[in-house]
Protein backbone atom coordinates (compact mmCIF):
# COMPACT_ATOMS: atom_id res chain seq x y z
CA UNK A 1 0.00 0.00 0.00
CA UNK A 2 1.46 3.37 -1.00
CA UNK A 3 1.75 6.34 1.34
CA UNK A 4 -1.02 8.18 -0.52
CA UNK A 5 -3.40 5.22 -0.28
CA UNK A 6 -2.60 4.80 3.42
CA UNK A 7 -3.34 8.48 4.12
CA UNK A 8 -6.63 8.23 2.20
CA UNK A 9 -7.59 5.13 4.17
CA UNK A 10 -6.80 6.82 7.52
CA UNK A 11 -8.92 9.83 6.58
CA UNK A 12 -11.75 7.50 5.55
CA UNK A 13 -11.56 5.74 8.92
CA UNK A 14 -11.72 9.07 10.76
CA UNK A 15 -14.78 10.09 8.75
CA UNK A 16 -16.46 6.75 9.43
CA UNK A 17 -15.74 7.08 13.14
CA UNK A 18 -16.43 10.78 13.83
CA UNK A 19 -18.40 12.19 10.86
CA UNK A 20 -21.96 11.68 9.60
CA UNK A 21 -23.19 11.31 6.03
CA UNK A 22 -23.14 15.09 5.54
CA UNK A 23 -19.40 15.07 6.30
CA UNK A 24 -20.02 16.94 9.59
CA UNK A 25 -18.57 16.06 12.98
CA UNK A 26 -21.12 13.85 14.71
CA UNK A 27 -20.78 14.77 18.40
CA UNK A 28 -23.65 12.51 19.41
CA UNK A 29 -21.90 9.54 17.84
CA UNK A 30 -18.65 10.46 19.62
CA UNK A 31 -20.52 10.74 22.92
CA UNK A 32 -22.20 7.42 22.27
CA UNK A 33 -18.86 5.78 21.60
CA UNK A 34 -17.47 7.20 24.82
CA UNK A 35 -20.52 6.04 26.74
CA UNK A 36 -20.10 2.53 25.45
CA UNK A 37 -16.49 2.62 26.54
CA UNK A 38 -17.23 4.34 29.83
CA UNK A 39 -15.68 1.52 31.82
CA UNK A 40 -12.36 2.13 30.11
CA UNK A 41 -12.62 5.87 30.77
CA UNK A 42 -13.53 5.30 34.42
CA UNK A 43 -10.71 2.80 34.92
CA UNK A 44 -8.23 5.21 33.34
CA UNK A 45 -9.43 8.06 35.58
CA UNK A 46 -9.09 5.81 38.65
CA UNK A 47 -5.54 4.85 37.61
CA UNK A 48 -4.58 8.51 37.25
CA UNK A 49 -6.19 9.30 40.60
CA UNK A 50 -4.17 6.54 42.25
CA UNK A 51 -1.02 7.88 40.63
CA UNK A 52 -1.91 11.38 41.84
CA UNK A 53 -2.49 10.14 45.39
CA UNK A 54 0.83 8.30 45.31
CA UNK A 55 2.51 11.48 44.07
CA UNK A 56 0.94 13.49 46.92
CA UNK A 57 2.37 11.04 49.44
CA UNK A 58 5.83 10.85 47.83
CA UNK A 59 6.38 14.45 46.69
CA UNK A 60 8.26 16.82 49.00
CA UNK A 61 6.05 19.49 50.47
CA UNK A 62 6.94 23.14 50.05
CA UNK A 63 5.92 25.74 52.63
CA UNK A 64 6.95 29.40 52.42
CA UNK A 65 7.28 31.80 55.36
CA UNK A 66 7.70 35.50 54.71
CA UNK A 67 8.65 38.59 56.68
CA UNK A 68 9.04 42.30 55.92
CA UNK A 69 11.95 44.33 57.30
CA UNK A 70 13.04 47.97 57.12
CA UNK A 71 15.49 50.44 58.70
CA UNK A 72 16.15 50.17 62.46
CA UNK A 73 14.36 52.61 64.74
CA UNK A 74 16.14 55.45 66.58
CA UNK A 75 16.01 53.50 69.84
CA UNK A 76 17.73 50.48 68.27
CA UNK A 77 20.80 52.58 67.39
CA UNK A 78 20.72 54.93 70.42
CA UNK A 79 23.74 53.46 72.26
CA UNK A 80 25.84 53.37 69.11
CA UNK A 81 24.87 56.96 68.30
CA UNK A 82 25.86 58.02 71.83
CA UNK A 83 29.27 56.38 71.35
CA UNK A 84 29.69 58.32 68.11
CA UNK A 85 28.87 61.54 69.96
CA UNK A 86 31.83 60.86 72.25
CA UNK A 87 34.09 59.85 69.38
CA UNK A 88 33.31 63.03 67.44
CA UNK A 89 33.07 65.36 70.47
CA UNK A 90 35.90 67.57 69.16
CA UNK A 91 34.54 67.68 65.60
CA UNK A 92 30.74 67.17 65.83
CA UNK A 93 30.28 68.40 62.27
CA UNK A 94 31.97 65.21 60.99
CA UNK A 95 29.63 62.86 62.85
CA UNK A 96 27.01 61.08 60.69
CA UNK A 97 23.45 62.05 61.57
CA UNK A 98 20.97 59.64 63.12
CA UNK A 99 19.06 59.16 59.84
CA UNK A 100 22.30 58.52 57.96
CA UNK A 101 23.38 55.99 60.58
CA UNK A 102 20.07 54.12 60.27
CA UNK A 103 20.44 54.13 56.47
CA UNK A 104 24.03 52.85 56.64
CA UNK A 105 23.14 49.99 58.98
CA UNK A 106 20.19 48.83 56.90
CA UNK A 107 22.19 49.18 53.68
CA UNK A 108 24.85 46.89 55.12
CA UNK A 109 22.15 44.48 56.35
CA UNK A 110 20.36 44.30 53.00
CA UNK A 111 23.61 43.82 51.05
CA UNK A 112 24.63 40.95 53.33
CA UNK A 113 21.15 39.42 53.04
CA UNK A 114 21.29 39.49 49.23
CA UNK A 115 24.76 37.94 49.35
CA UNK A 116 23.54 35.15 51.66
CA UNK A 117 20.60 34.46 49.35
CA UNK A 118 22.97 34.04 46.41
CA UNK A 119 25.32 31.74 48.33
CA UNK A 120 22.43 29.52 49.44
CA UNK A 121 21.27 29.21 45.84
CA UNK A 122 24.73 27.96 44.86
CA UNK A 123 24.74 25.08 47.33
CA UNK A 124 24.70 21.49 46.09
CA UNK A 125 21.14 21.34 47.44
CA UNK A 126 19.94 24.94 46.92
CA UNK A 127 17.96 26.65 49.68
CA UNK A 128 15.25 29.09 48.65
CA UNK A 129 15.91 32.32 50.54
CA UNK A 130 14.45 35.13 48.44
CA UNK A 131 14.98 38.83 49.07
CA UNK A 132 13.09 41.48 47.12
CA UNK A 133 11.80 45.02 47.67
CA UNK A 134 8.15 45.29 48.66
CA UNK A 135 7.76 48.18 46.23
CA UNK A 136 9.55 47.91 42.90
CA UNK A 137 12.34 50.46 42.54
CA UNK A 138 12.61 51.06 46.31
CA UNK A 139 15.47 49.84 48.49
CA UNK A 140 13.18 49.38 51.49
CA UNK A 141 11.22 47.78 52.98
CA UNK A 142 12.34 44.31 51.93
CA UNK A 143 10.30 41.13 51.72
CA UNK A 144 12.25 38.03 52.79
CA UNK A 145 10.84 34.56 52.12
CA UNK A 146 12.14 31.06 52.74
CA UNK A 147 10.74 27.73 51.54
CA UNK A 148 11.05 24.46 53.44
CA UNK A 149 9.34 21.08 53.78
CA UNK A 150 7.32 22.11 56.84
CA UNK A 151 5.66 25.35 57.92
CA UNK A 152 7.55 25.55 61.22
CA UNK A 153 10.88 24.86 59.53
CA UNK A 154 10.26 27.64 57.00
CA UNK A 155 9.41 30.11 59.78
CA UNK A 156 12.38 29.06 61.91
CA UNK A 157 14.84 29.21 59.02
CA UNK A 158 13.89 32.69 57.80
CA UNK A 159 14.21 33.94 61.38
CA UNK A 160 17.57 32.16 61.71
CA UNK A 161 19.04 33.63 58.52
CA UNK A 162 17.95 37.16 59.40
CA UNK A 163 19.51 36.78 62.85
CA UNK A 164 22.78 35.54 61.33
CA UNK A 165 23.02 38.57 59.01
CA UNK A 166 22.05 41.03 61.75
CA UNK A 167 24.59 39.58 64.22
CA UNK A 168 27.32 39.81 61.61
CA UNK A 169 26.54 43.48 60.86
CA UNK A 170 26.29 44.38 64.56
CA UNK A 171 29.57 42.61 65.36
CA UNK A 172 31.31 44.45 62.51
CA UNK A 173 30.00 47.84 63.64
CA UNK A 174 30.86 47.09 67.27
CA UNK A 175 34.41 46.06 66.35
CA UNK A 176 34.74 49.10 64.10
CA UNK A 177 33.81 51.62 66.77
CA UNK A 178 36.09 49.92 69.30
CA UNK A 179 38.98 50.23 66.87
CA UNK A 180 38.04 53.84 66.22
CA UNK A 181 37.97 54.54 69.96
CA UNK A 182 41.42 52.98 70.41
CA UNK A 183 42.85 55.04 67.56
CA UNK A 184 41.22 58.21 68.88
CA UNK A 185 42.53 57.51 72.39
CA UNK A 186 46.09 57.17 71.10
CA UNK A 187 45.67 60.31 69.04
CA UNK A 188 44.48 62.33 72.03
CA UNK A 189 47.22 60.93 74.26
CA UNK A 190 49.86 61.91 71.70
CA UNK A 191 48.28 65.36 71.43
CA UNK A 192 48.43 65.83 75.21
CA UNK A 193 52.09 64.79 75.29
CA UNK A 194 52.90 67.20 72.47
CA UNK A 195 51.11 70.09 74.14
CA UNK A 196 52.85 69.29 77.44
CA UNK A 197 56.23 69.30 75.68
CA UNK A 198 55.44 72.64 74.01
CA UNK A 199 54.41 74.14 77.37
CA UNK A 200 57.64 72.85 78.97
CA UNK A 201 59.68 74.37 76.15
CA UNK A 202 57.88 77.70 76.60
CA UNK A 203 58.61 77.66 80.32
CA UNK A 204 62.31 76.91 79.79
CA UNK A 205 62.52 79.60 77.12
CA UNK A 206 60.98 82.11 79.55
CA UNK A 207 63.48 81.22 82.26
CA UNK A 208 66.37 81.58 79.83
CA UNK A 209 65.07 84.98 78.74
CA UNK A 210 64.87 86.13 82.40
CA UNK A 211 68.39 84.83 83.12
CA UNK A 212 69.76 86.69 80.11
CA UNK A 213 67.95 89.86 81.23
CA UNK A 214 69.48 89.43 84.72
CA UNK A 215 72.97 89.34 83.21
CA UNK A 216 72.26 92.52 81.28
CA UNK A 217 70.84 94.22 84.40
CA UNK A 218 73.89 93.26 86.47
CA UNK A 219 76.22 94.52 83.75
CA UNK A 220 74.24 97.77 83.50
CA UNK A 221 74.04 98.26 87.23
CA UNK A 222 70.24 98.27 87.25
CA UNK A 223 69.22 97.04 90.70
CA UNK A 224 65.69 98.39 91.02
CA UNK A 225 63.01 98.56 88.39
CA UNK A 226 63.21 101.57 86.11
CA UNK A 227 59.61 101.22 84.92
CA UNK A 228 56.27 102.34 86.24
CA UNK A 229 54.40 99.95 83.89
CA UNK A 230 55.80 96.60 82.75
CA UNK A 231 52.90 95.13 80.84
CA UNK A 232 54.44 95.05 77.36
CA UNK A 233 58.12 94.35 77.96
CA UNK A 234 59.98 92.45 75.23
CA UNK A 235 62.83 90.06 76.01
CA UNK A 236 65.29 92.81 75.07
CA UNK A 237 63.92 95.26 77.68
CA UNK A 238 63.39 92.85 80.58
CA UNK A 239 66.67 94.03 82.19
CA UNK A 240 64.87 97.29 83.07
CA UNK A 241 63.04 95.40 85.81
CA UNK A 242 66.27 95.36 87.81
CA UNK A 243 68.22 92.56 89.39
CA UNK A 244 65.94 92.25 92.42
CA UNK A 245 62.79 91.77 90.34
CA UNK A 246 64.51 89.50 87.87
CA UNK A 247 65.89 87.19 90.61
CA UNK A 248 62.40 86.95 92.10
CA UNK A 249 60.90 86.26 88.66
CA UNK A 250 63.42 83.48 87.91
CA UNK A 251 62.74 81.79 91.26
CA UNK A 252 58.97 82.06 90.75
CA UNK A 253 59.12 80.85 87.12
CA UNK A 254 61.01 77.69 88.09
CA UNK A 255 58.25 76.58 90.49
CA UNK A 256 55.34 77.89 88.43
CA UNK A 257 52.99 75.29 86.80
CA UNK A 258 53.29 74.82 83.08
CA UNK A 259 51.36 77.39 81.02
CA UNK A 260 48.66 75.07 79.58
CA UNK A 261 45.90 76.62 77.48
CA UNK A 262 42.23 75.71 77.08
CA UNK A 263 43.02 73.45 74.12
CA UNK A 264 45.01 71.16 76.42
CA UNK A 265 42.14 70.80 78.87
CA UNK A 266 39.62 70.26 76.04
CA UNK A 267 41.81 67.45 74.72
CA UNK A 268 42.10 66.02 78.22
CA UNK A 269 38.30 66.07 78.62
CA UNK A 270 37.86 64.27 75.28
CA UNK A 271 40.40 61.60 76.27
CA UNK A 272 38.75 61.05 79.64
CA UNK A 273 35.33 60.71 77.98
CA UNK A 274 36.63 58.02 75.64
CA UNK A 275 38.45 56.15 78.42
CA UNK A 276 35.38 56.19 80.66
CA UNK A 277 33.02 55.12 77.85
CA UNK A 278 31.66 51.59 78.06
CA UNK A 279 30.66 50.64 74.53
CA UNK A 280 27.43 48.62 74.46
CA UNK A 281 26.12 47.24 71.20
CA UNK A 282 23.79 44.68 72.78
CA UNK A 283 20.67 46.52 71.68
CA UNK A 284 22.09 47.66 68.33
CA UNK A 285 20.03 46.35 65.41
CA UNK A 286 20.58 46.77 61.69
CA UNK A 287 16.92 46.26 60.80
CA UNK A 288 13.39 46.43 62.20
CA UNK A 289 10.50 44.04 61.61
CA UNK A 290 7.42 45.47 59.93
CA UNK A 291 5.96 41.96 59.82
CA UNK A 292 7.37 39.11 61.88
CA UNK A 293 8.10 35.81 60.06
CA UNK A 294 4.70 34.19 59.65
CA UNK A 295 3.68 30.56 60.06
CA UNK A 296 2.25 29.58 56.64
CA UNK A 297 -1.21 28.00 56.68
CA UNK A 298 -1.21 26.73 53.09
CA UNK A 299 1.59 24.88 51.37
CA UNK A 300 2.86 25.99 47.98
CA UNK A 301 3.17 22.50 46.57
CA UNK A 302 2.00 19.95 45.94
CA UNK A 303 -1.54 21.40 45.85
CA UNK A 304 -3.85 18.57 46.75
CA UNK A 305 -7.03 19.85 45.09
CA UNK A 306 -5.34 20.97 41.87
CA UNK A 307 -3.41 17.71 41.58
CA UNK A 308 -6.58 15.60 41.92
CA UNK A 309 -8.52 17.75 39.43
CA UNK A 310 -5.72 17.48 36.88
CA UNK A 311 -5.57 13.71 37.45
CA UNK A 312 -9.30 13.41 36.66
CA UNK A 313 -8.94 15.61 33.58
CA UNK A 314 -5.90 13.80 32.21
CA UNK A 315 -7.45 10.42 33.06
CA UNK A 316 -10.61 11.38 31.23
CA UNK A 317 -8.70 12.62 28.18
CA UNK A 318 -6.45 9.56 28.01
CA UNK A 319 -9.37 7.19 28.62
CA UNK A 320 -11.43 8.86 25.88
CA UNK A 321 -8.45 8.67 23.53
CA UNK A 322 -8.13 4.95 24.27
CA UNK A 323 -11.87 4.32 23.53
CA UNK A 324 -11.89 6.31 20.31
CA UNK A 325 -8.57 4.86 19.18
CA UNK A 326 -9.88 1.35 19.81
CA UNK A 327 -12.95 2.08 17.67
CA UNK A 328 -10.76 3.38 14.85
CA UNK A 329 -8.66 0.20 15.06
CA UNK A 330 -11.80 -1.96 14.91
CA UNK A 331 -13.06 -0.14 11.80
CA UNK A 332 -9.67 -0.58 10.23
CA UNK A 333 -9.72 -4.32 10.83
CA UNK A 334 -13.29 -4.57 9.47
CA UNK A 335 -12.28 -2.78 6.26
CA UNK A 336 -9.31 -5.07 5.76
Amino acid sequence: MTQENKTTTDQSLLRQTFYNNDDELDLLDVVAQLWKGKKTVVVTVIIFLLLAVAYLFIAKEKWTSQTIVTQPSAGQVANYNAALNVLYSQFPQDKPGLAELQHQLFGRFSSSLYALSGSLQNLEEPLELKVEPVTAGQTEPLRVTFSAQTAKEAQAQVTHFIKIVNDEVVDDYGADIKRSMEVKSRELSDSLNSQMKVAQDKKEQRIEALKQALKVAEASGVVNSQLTQAEFLSDDTLYLLGTKSLNAAITNEATRPLPLDEKYYATQRALRSIQDLRIQVDNLQSFRYIMQPDLPLRRDSPKRGLTLVLAVLFGGVIGSAIVLGRNIARRYRENH
